[in-house]
């Protein structure tokens, strides 16, 4: 099997494996000494299916996520202490808010919690690094220090190693997933694209918001496009079908109707003088789908958008999911794959990593001025006597107010910065949707294969 172009040359395979070495130095540093009880939730739901062979019927979300950490526990077994000894019943669910720090005492106090913590992230560590391998390719063809930089780039990311190794969280399995989707698109295998996206949206719901994007360029003509989104959507429903036979209950979008992430998407909104205010999420989502639509139905613009195109229109959703709606902080993994991609496919678009990084503190300090888990996720190394490590929060807990306006300033540079990231990619977007420049002439769209990397 020949190597992509990137890593042709000796000298730049030992460049990439020194990168790789550094990220997996810090990963391998951190993975055993840090934990959430949002990380053990998953998994104590993964253990009845795994050892009870029985679902945790009231709360059926990101099911192709806990299966997968179900088999994890069968196959990671002989690494970890019997089941018994870490997962014990009813656990928690009873009073989550009120439990959740016993439960977390219980287990940091519990012995081999360092290796039980490091066997529980290897599934996190073998999706992160897939999903870095499928970006190698996607940059292959880019300028070979342009295609190390965004390996680097994944290596290091701030966020993405919070998400998986410190707060402990599976945003990289919907992550490989939507990056093999893309890889699968691009190299002309589109109806396996549609079955990586769909799995995806088992992982995680937020590929859903990608299926339109996705359908109205993978595909040509109306027809197509339908049964793309259809097979796309295909094991999200056959999950919703196996909750219903198991639980009595399809789950998934019943239960994201109800809970707390699913009012994210309403968080920005524009008053109106009647019943319905505007969402602003949702005005930007809606118009990046009707502007695919156009060009894709040659409605205007310079024609359909062909695949080496999509992961800006992709780039410019995420964009708007994180700057117009509300998130805890390690959703924002979800936009690291396209940071990575700007980085070797659009040099540019200059400063693309400082403002990534930039927006990375905002959103860990507003996370912990809300009392989220900064310093805290490494709690099996604290005294046992402290319960919580979020300085800002400790620091503001006597004046409520002043904790609003901070959390109000830091959510508005969150806002610019995302804002400020996503400027060269919609700008893109609107250039070559044949739109008029500034001097009055048709703006002249090369295709993807001509473009240069």
């Amino acid at each position: 099997m020949a190597w992509p172009t990137t890593l042709a040359v000796p000298t730049e395979r030992r460049r990439f494996a020194g990168w790789l070495g550094v990220g997996l130095l810090i990963r391998l540093a951190v993975m055993p000494f840090a934990v959430t009880t949002d990380m053990l939730a998953v998994y104590w739901r993964a253990h009845l299916i795994a050892h009870d062979g029985r679902v945790f019927d009231s709360y059926l979300v990101n099911m192709g996520a806990h299966y997968v950490h179900a088999a994890a526990l069968r196959v990671l077994g002989p690494l970890l202490p019997p089941p018994d000894a870490i997962w014990t019943d009813p656990w928690w669910w009873s009073d989550s808010f009120g439990l959740s720090p016993q439960v977390l005492r219980e287990f940091q106090s519990a012995p081999g919690v360092f290796q039980t913590l490091f066997v529980l992230k290897l599934p996190y560590l073998a999706a992160d690094l897939a999903a870095g391998a499928v970006l190698v390719l996607l940059v292959s063809a880019a300028r070979p220090a342009l295609a190390r930089r965004a390996w680097a780039f994944w290596m290091l990311s701030p966020i993405g190693i919070y998400a998986s190794f410190l707060f402990g969280r599976y945003e990289a399995f919907p992550v490989l997933c939507v990056v093999l989707a893309l890889l699968a698109v691009e190299r002309d295998r589109p109806w396996l694209g549609a079955l990586a996206l769909g799995v995806g949206i088992t992982m995680r719901g937020y590929p859903l918001l990608c299926v339109p994007l996705f359908a109205l360029i993978a595909a040509r003509g109306p027809q197509r496009q339908a049964a793309w989104a259809g097979v796309a959507l295909a094991p999200f429903a056959a999950v919703m079908v196996s909750n219903r036979l198991l639980a009595g209950t399809v789950g998934e979008l019943a239960t994201l109707r109800d809970a707390h992430t699913g009012a994210t998407f309403f968080a920005y909104t524009l008053p109106v003088d009647a019943i319905g205010q505007v969402s602003l999420f949702f005005l930007a989502v809606f118009a990046l789908y009707g502007a695919l639509a156009a060009r894709s139905f040659g409605w205007w613009g310079g024609g359909p958008v062909g695949p080496g195109e999509l992961w800006v229109w992709l780039f410019a959703l995420h964009a708007a999911m994180f700057g117009l709606a509300t998130f805890s902080a390690h959703y924002l993994a979800w936009l690291t794959p396209f940071v990575a991609l700007a980085l070797a496919r659009r040099p540019r678009w200059r400063g693309m990593g400082w403002l990534h990084v930039a927006q990375v503190v905002v959103v860990l300090a507003l996370a912990d001025v809300l009392g989220g888990p900064t310093v805290g996720v490494f709690s099996p190394l604290l005294p046992a006597d402290v319960t919580l490590a979020a300085p800002l929060y400790e620091l503001t807990l006597t004046s409520r107010d002043l904790a609003a306006q901070l959390a109000g300033v830091l959510r508005t540079a969150s806002v610019a910065l995302m804002a400020l990231l996503a400027w060269p990619a919609v700008a893109e977007i609107v250039r070559d949707g044949g739109l008029r420049d500034g001097g009055g002439r048709e703006v002249v769209v090369a295709s993807p294969a001509a473009r240069t990397a």
